[in-house]
């Protein structure tokens, strides 16, 4: 895939980043990339205290196009990719009851500097993305509104720069992870704590399909550590986190190791709210585990 724009066909490296589960495949930059960069996209500020950033991209063996919009958060967000009209210098995105974004970019003529949290700084063309920008999360979750933003290649560059996200299991770690998984990968819920007497972390992911537009939605919440009450040898954990969750769910794994989940536990994602983590065809899990997190929604 290869981002849009002059300068840009020495973007060539696909790369994943994960946001509270969140996995986001965009072009990533080579260590050579030719200057002056046409910005790959732009951000703004949307309701609720949401960030919006939009990225396009076009692969220059099929001419297909993308465009990913990440909404987020300190501790929510939501991912959606869909197909987008994209050329050189502008972007076409029906994004359906989501929005539309159709801008042009208008350089001013000037050339900026910007640079990724760990790499050198990037010759990129100074100028707006002019045009249509609407945006409508379901549920009222958050929106945006806008004629012309200033275009930005920060969050790209800084794709590359990795997380501090490190992670132990098994052995005598006093910590515990446990996770729960819908039928067929509906939904994805964690919880984890590095000992008993730790704050408790927790957080859940969905994916859907909404025609050619994917979807993924996240959040995340830290609470006590009697929020998260484990024994992993003996096979038993209750878990019962703050909002935007709601009920407590009982983990236990019976002298057949068959793993029982169940309880009233949901959550509210950000334009999907009152899903219900428990009940029939989830299957959960409970290991020993320590786990040193970066923030989840540390971005650019």
């Amino acid at each position: 895939m290869s981002v849009l724009g002059r300068g840009r066909a020495k973007f060539a490296c696909a790369i994943s980043i994960v946001a509270l589960g969140i996995a986001i495949e965009v072009a990533a930059p080579a260590t050579s990339v030719a200057s002056p960069l046409v910005p790959p996209g732009f951000r703004l500020k949307a309701s609720n205290g949401y960030s919006l950033r939009v990225l396009a991209s076009r692969n220059p063996h099929t001419g297909r196009g993308d465009i990913v919009i990440f909404a987020s958060t300190h501790a929510a967000a939501v991912f959606y990719a869909a197909p987008a009209e994209v050329t050189e210098t502008s972007i076409d995105a029906d994004l359906g009851r989501v929005g539309r974004i159709s801008v042009d970019f208008v350089p001013s003529g000037a050339i900026k500097k910007e640079r990724s949290q760990c790499g050198k700084p990037v010759e990129v063309q100074a100028g707006n993305y002019v045009g249509t920008i609407d945006f409508e999360g379901e549920e009222g979750f958050s929106e945006a509104h806008a004629t012309s933003v200033p275009g930005e290649a920060k969050f790209i560059l800084s794709l590359v720069c990795g997380g501090s996200l490190s992670e132990g299991t098994g052995g005598h770690s006093p910590g515990a992870r446990l996770t729960a998984h819908g039928p067929k990968g509906k939904f994805e819920f964690e919880a984890r704590k590095n000992s008993p007497s730790r704050p408790a972390r927790f957080r859940a992911t969905i994916e859907e399909r909404r025609g050619s537009m994917t979807i993924e939605r996240g959040v995340g919440a830290e609470a006590g550590p009697s929020a998260f009450d484990y024994d992993v040898p003996g096979g038993t954990a209750t878990v019962s986190p703050p909002a935007p969750f709601d009920g407590e769910a009982t983990f236990r794994r019976d002298a057949r190791k068959s793993m029982n989940w169940h309880g009233d536990l949901s959550v509210d994602f950000p334009g999907r709210a009152d899903v219900a983590l428990t009940g029939s065809g989830t299957h959960a899990s409970l290991i020993r585990a320590v786990q040193n997190p970066s923030h989840p929604f540390r971005l650019p």
